[in-house]
């Protein structure tokens, strides 16, 4: 399929991009309710760069080779610190502005994240949840917002161009310490340059790959289902033995109580289903991002011993379709060299649409 037929299949799908998001007719089953994003007032801000929004980032002009050390700056004539470690900041000769971004911020940052709906799902999912619960930043000049990252030990940035994120990174690494980058392959590779630190493993590239309810290839009836309470226990360890196949690091061993509550809330939400044979958990698969118009699969996983039996193939193939009652579009990313999972998806109708990458420190 062509580039330009995939891209007006996705357009479809989504339907009009500069339309009202109100507007959205795909309902959400509660689990995915979020509230609505607030509008930022628009004015004038930081004299001396002429920034027209209000309070658009908690920045100050300062030099961005010098943003790690503590200094002022001077914002509406007046000076105001800008070395709080909860609150870094960046500028640049071009009247950049890096820094946290707060509730004031959603509509704008709903807009950078929409150029892009299906690549930006995980971040547009997360914004749908709240912006007062992420660790959000931004890079903006006077025309609005030109690049963000969701921040914290797990960071997924939108950087349409490569050249904004030196200022990105600089803020982020004067904030916290990325564990790992995840998302849009020139996007983190760009941002990875930015950080500069030594990787552990640099995955790259990976597939994004989709499906619709159109493409997708019927499979034979499968015993999969929304996963419950009660499925929790086998849930971890079978999610736990996908992680050290993966990462060659065992969770339990390391944080046991938290992994088991991370599996307990993707239960919670209904971002998690299973196959399930005498208590033990043959097949799974879960949720990153849900939004009205597209969902990311992750955590892909077929028990060793039911593999080359057509489990993993029926199993995604029943989630797919059970998806579809709720979203036209389904995503997962699976790495290059997995070239057996790549065949199974091929398979099942899955075509890979855009290339992304994880950094590992």
């Amino acid at each position: 399929m062509k580039s330009v037929d995939v891209k007006r299949e996705v357009e479809d799908a989504l339907g009009d991009p500069d339309a009202d998001p109100a507007g959205d007719v795909c309902d959400e089953p509660p689990h995915a309710a979020s509230p609505a994003l607030s509008a930022p007032t628009v004015t004038r801000a930081c004299l001396d760069v002429s920034f027209t929004f209000e309070r658009f980032l908690t920045a100050c002009p300062i030099r961005i080779e010098n943003s790690r050390q503590a200094r002022v700056g001077r914002c509406g004539g007046g000076e105001v610190p800008c070395a709080k470690r909860d609150n870094p900041c960046v500028a640049t000769g071009s009247a950049l502005r890096a820094g946290r971004l707060g509730p004031g911020h959603a509509e704008m940052l709903s807009r950078l994240l929409d150029r892009e709906p299906v690549v930006n799902a995980y971040l547009r999912s997360e914004l749908r949840m709240g912006i007062d619960g992420g660790d959000w930043w931004g890079v903006a000049d006077a025309q609005g917002l030109r690049a963000t990252a969701l921040g914290g030990a797990l960071v997924v940035p939108c950087i349409p161009k490569p050249e904004d994120a030196r200022a990105l990174g600089e803020t982020l690494a004067a904030s916290a310490t990325p564990r790992m980058l995840v998302g849009p392959r020139d996007a983190v590779l760009a941002l990875h340059d930015a950080l500069g630190r030594a990787a552990r493993e640099v995955r790259d590239p990976q597939h994004l790959m989709l499906v619709d309810r159109q493409t997708l290839r019927h499979q034979p009836a499968s015993a999969v289902r929304r996963a419950r309470r009660r499925d929790i226990d086998a849930l971890v360890v079978a999610a736990a033995a996908m992680h050290r196949e993966e990462m060659g690091v065992d969770p339990l061993s390391i944080d046991a109580p938290g992994w088991r509550a991370r599996m307990a809330s993707l239960v919670d939400r209904g971002w998690s289903w299973v196959w399930t044979e005498r208590e033990t958990v043959i097949f799974k698969a879960e949720l990153s991002a849900w939004t009205p118009n597209v969902v990311q699969i992750q955590g892909v996983w077929t028990h060793p011993a039911q593999r080359s039996h057509g489990v993993g193939r029926a199993g995604l193939a029943s989630v797919c379709e059970a998806l579809f009652d709720e979203v036209p579009l389904c995503t997962l990313y699976v790495n290059h060299y997995n070239t057996i999972a790549i065949a199974l998806y091929r398979s099942l109708g899955f075509r890979k649409i855009a290339d992304f990458a994880t950094v590992i420190y």
